[in-house]
């Protein structure tokens, strides 16, 4: 394998059925959200109730993405930097990230249980030290040739590598 500079990215759903305490507080949140935000673009005279409906009538209405995202900000900064829901293959650390990206998959203002959200994280620059039985062997440190603190990842659904750099 060659050697890269590459980034990761993971994404996670929450809806309805979502388990932990802080998926549903941010699933609440951001449904709160979207009840306020999306009367900005819809039709008064003729409302239309989903997301999608929203979509096709007024595109101003994708930028109900970021205007809901804010909902889940605070409760992403208690997370420090840190993607808890991807620990690496020891259970010990878990996957960095610099920058994340809400979107909604969906959502009605008549029916809370249809609301869904997807947020995808995005590591820092790591360098990608090889793969290894469908694990990435990845190092915060770019001077890999001088021996340096690694980690792995579990291949999965929803981890992916979104920039790929080689090292020369």
């Amino acid at each position: 394998m060659a050697k890269a500079q590459i980034r990761l990215a993971f994404r996670i759903v929450i809806k309805k059925d979502s388990q932990s305490r802080w998926e549903k507080y941010v699933w609440d949140s951001t449904y709160q959200e979207f009840l306020m935000q999306s009367q900005l673009y819809n039709d008064a005279e003729n409302p239309w109730t989903t997301f999608k409906q929203l979509l096709s009538r007024n595109e101003k209405a994708e930028q109900l993405h970021f205007l809901v995202s804010m909902a889940a900000h605070p409760y992403l900064l208690q997370w420090k930097g840190l993607t808890y829901p991807m620990p690496d293959v020891l259970g010990n650390n878990y996957l960095p990230f610099q920058n994340y990206q809400l979107d909604i998959i969906d959502s009605s203002v008549k029916d809370k249980n249809t609301h869904e959200i997807g947020i995808t994280f995005y590591s820092p620059l790591l360098t990608l030290v090889d793969i290894i039985e469908g694990h990435y062997l990845v190092s915060t440190n770019g001077n890999i040739y001088e021996g340096v603190e690694t980690t792995m990842y579990k291949m999965q659904p929803r981890l992916s590598i979104v920039y790929y750099k080689p090292i020369e």
